[in-house]
Parts: structure tokens; sequence; C-alpha cells
């Protein structure tokens, strides 16, 4: 029987838990199944590649894998965005195909190269597309096979040297390496090199972390409200609501504390119904009564926004630079998303400015404190969250988040588990606050806490002390270098092969 011939069905379903275990479960057998499976599951789907599997297959497998993490979809759809569920679950097909077409091309690319000029070529090849496929390719929801190394610490610090992308790259070119050495017959100790040297390297670099330059300690008493209200309500009261959970964290603490700060953090629309945008000496009342620092998440108009308001300071107003395509806003030109707005009905989303002093200021006994907010799926996109931290040469990163439009589903670790690496990447703790849970904090040096589950309601307090490490990964030429690297070695290949 050959190899193009053999059963394809229970592989491809095989392939496809793999994929989702990759992603599914943050902080598994501690820490360690997410990064398991992320190395293996590159590794058999490009083998069965390699080997003769037909390109259908593989495509399937991950098509497969896709559904079955997107299986709350439907249902968010259905219930949140009012469409009927068969168009929900025809939406969540579509979704599927697009994000499976990409990996599906990266894999196709590494099997060329294979063919062509051997296990080094596939290796680079698949990592050199999977770079350029999570940075420039269309995502509906923008997420990186490397994010899975961020459930256990000293993985998680290699992202200061590597990045998210520069770990997905890693994860693909040491499966390409193994595959084509296990569908060449080359010798164990070669076969293995390849994912040898990618454990390896993340535990050399979790190592060197503890070598970067640091800056000044910090300290900030963080409180945190999350309200559990409905997604995308608007009620009387919301801000008075806000208010009575946090003075009572406040007493509870007895906070503020002499000698250190205190930032008071609401959710992504924990104030909506009126426009924010506008000046109003109340809020900053409210803040300096209580001797906070006080950021929160609203609405302006088309705006999604958060606001800040410290004593003595002027209010900061931001708005989200990213609005999420076909959630908040219709992509495509400006004339066109007008023109299908009238059609539907819909209203999309303005995207704000990404500026330099995009961070609102806490004072501090020590000077001010600079954060910088990612308003929800904003954190999920690297290079954006790089960009506004060096414009607002911040000392701390916060993501304001409504997941109340994911119900109970997985979907609130799904989106916590994919932004946790900004952390170690910037060298700076990220503090994610939540409308309906899970609220938490990711350390700069790998750890997180996530507290409450979905649809529950929560108030915390986190005293936080740390030095912000200044990491490679804070650099706008990691991925360009790495990518330039990773062609020098394919060019190099190829021309060997040719002498």
């Amino acid at each position: 029987m050959t190899r193009t011939s053999l059963l394809r069905p229970p592989e491809t379903a095989v392939l496809a838990g793999i994929f989702v275990l990759a992603f599914r479960f943050p902080g598994a057998l501690g820490g360690w199944l997410e990064p398991a499976m992320a190395l293996l599951f590159p590794l058999l789907l490009l083998e069965g590649l390699f080997r003769g599997r037909h390109a259908g297959w593989t495509w399937a497998a991950i098509l497969a894998g896709l559904l079955l993490l997107y299986l709350w979809v439907p249902q968010t759809l259905a219930s949140k965005g009012g469409l009927p569920f068969g168009l929900a679950v025809l939406g969540t097909v579509l979704l599927s195909l697009w994000e499976a077409t990409g990996l599906w091309l990266v894999a196709l690319g590494s099997r060329w190269a294979f063919r062509r000029l051997g296990a080094l070529a596939a290796a680079c090849a698949a990592a050199l597309l999977l770079i350029g496929w999570e940075a420039w390719a269309f995502h509906v929801y923008p997420w990186t096979w490397g994010a899975a190394f961020g459930s256990f610490p000293w993985t998680a610090r290699s992202a200061a040297f590597l990045g998210a992308s520069g770990l997905s790259a890693l994860a693909w070119g040491a499966g390409a390496w193994a595959a084509a050495g296990l569908a060449g017959g080359a010798p164990w100790r070669r076969t293995l090199a390849g994912p040898g040297f990618a454990v390896g390297l993340m535990l050399l670099l979790g190592g060197a972390w503890f070598l970067l330059p640091r800056g000044p300690e910090r300290t900030l008493d963080v409180a945190m409200i999350q309200p559990n209200f409905p997604a995308g309500e608007r009620w009387l009261g919301m801000e008075a609501e806000m208010w009575r959970r946090s003075d009572a964290l406040l007493k509870a603490q007895g906070w503020p504390r002499t000698g250190r700060s205190t930032l008071l953090l609401w959710p992504e629309s924990s104030v909506l119904g009126r426009d924010d945008r506008r000046p109003e000496p109340r809020l900053a009342s409210e803040a300096a009564t209580r001797g906070v620092a006080w950021l929160f998440g609203t609405e302006g108009g088309p705006y999604n926004l958060v606001r800040g308001e410290a004593a003595g300071r002027p209010a900061f107003v931001f708005a989200k630079t990213e609005p999420m395509p076909f959630g908040e806003r219709t992509p495509g030109p400006e004339a066109f998303r007008r023109w299908l707005d009238q059609k539907m009905g819909f209203v999309s989303q303005e995207a704000g400015a990404l500026k330099a002093g995009c961070a609102f200021a806490v004072p501090t006994p020590t000077g001010d404190l600079r954060v910088h907010p990612l308003i929800c799926s904003e954190a999920l996109m690297s290079g954006r969250a790089r960009r506004g931290f060096e414009l607002g040469r911040a000392d701390l990163l916060s993501n304001h988040t409504n997941d109340g439009w994911f119900d109970r589903s997985i979907a609130t670790d799904l989106h916590a588990a994919q932004i946790r690496l900004r952390a170690p990447e910037l060298g700076v703790p990220l503090l994610r606050a939540t409308l309906t849970g899970k609220s938490g904090v990711f350390h700069e040096d790998g750890r997180f806490e996530l507290w409450g589950e979905p649809l529950s309601e929560g108030a915390y307090a986190v005293p936080l002390r740390w030095r912000p490490v200044r990491t490679p990964a804070r650099s706008a030429w990691l991925l360009p270098g790495l990518m330039a690297g990773l062609l020098v070695l394919l060019g190099w290949k190829a021309l060997s092969r040719k002498a």
C-alpha cells in the first residue's frame, strides 16, 4: 500500500485535535501542553505532505482544526450579531476557510523548497512564509502561532528576543526540518536537530533574559473592576454603579496608600451612552476626590475610546486605532465602506490616530508613570502594541476588553492567550481589565494571572513592582531582520545547489 492510498480522515482528525490543543487550554499541564502541541502540529502536518500526502488533506486538517477552535463563533454571531443561525454558521465556515488557506500556502511553500533544495530550505521557507502571513496577510481575527509559547514563563521570555512571530517561525521551521528528515530517511540525530535547536534556543534565550538591561524600579497600586455588564447595552447609571464598586474596593484595601499612587482601571464599554471626547470637569474631580488616577473605557460618537483623569492634569482621550473588520468596521476603501454601511444599516467605527504622547500619565511620588492603553483586539497585534508603546514612551500597558460578546465560550481564554506575549516582548507588565471576565495581569517575565470565569463580577487589587526590561523585540527592525536572514539562507542554499 502506498503512502498516498492510506485512509486520510483519521489522520486529519488527529491533526485537527493537536491544532486545538496548541491554543485551547492556557496553562494546562503546568504550561507544557501548548508549546508541545505547537511544535508537534507543523512537524506532523508537513511530514505527511513531504511524503506525498495530497495537498487537499493538508488543507482539510488545518480547516478542521480552525472549525473546532471556532465552535463558539456561530452562537456568538447569532445571539450578539442578530444573524440567523444558519448564516452565522456560514460566516464561521468562510472565516475558517480564509484562515486555513493562509497556513496551507505556508505548508505548500515549504514543500516546494523541500523538493528543490532540501531540508534547510524547507525550514527557512516555512519560517519566512509564516512570518509574512502573520504580519501582512488579511486576518479577520489577528493571531500568531507563537502565542502558544506564552503559557510557560521560560519560553515566554524568549519572546523578548524573537517576538511572537519569531517564535511562530521557529516552531514551523523546526517542524519542517524534522518532517524533511523523516520523509527523506535521515538519521534520527539529524531529524531531531530542528526541534532540539528550537527548544534549546528558547531555553537559552529564556536564561539570557535575566541579562537584559533594566530601567529603574516602578511601583503602582492597581484597582480593576469587572462589572459583568451586558455587552453593548447603554443604560443610565453605568458610571455611578462602577464608582460604587470602585469605592468599596478602595475602602477595603485602604487605598490610596502613603507613598504609592493608585491607578483605577475600568474595562472597555464600562461607560456608554455619552460622548466622552468633550471637556467635562466633573470627571477630573471624581478622580481627584478619591486620590486616584482613573482610566476607563467609553465612547465618543463613532469612536471606541479610553479616557484618563488625574488631579491637576488635562483629560487623556485615546481612540481605538484598529477597529475589528466585520465586527466594528466594514472593511475596504472608505467609499465602499460608506455605501455598504448604508445598505446594511451598519455604522462603522472610525479609527483613531496613533501618535506621540499616546499614553496616560499617572502622577507618582517619583515622577509620572506612563500607561499605554490597548483597546480589546489591539493587544493581539504585536506591531501595533510596539508602535504605541514607543510613541507613548510607556512604562506599562493596559488592555481594556469587552469580552461579554463571547458569552461563556472559550473565546475569552483564547483572547488572553493571544495577548500575553505583549508583556515579555516589550518588557513591561500588561494589565487586562475585562467587562465580564477574565481580568488579570501579564508580567514582563512571562508569568500571568487570570481571575474569575466568563460572565462573572470581580473587583481586584494588584500591587505592582517591576523594572522595565529593554528587550530586542522593542525594535522595529526585528521582523525585517529575521526575514532578511532567512532569505539569505535560502539564497545561499539555492546557489550552492546550482554549483
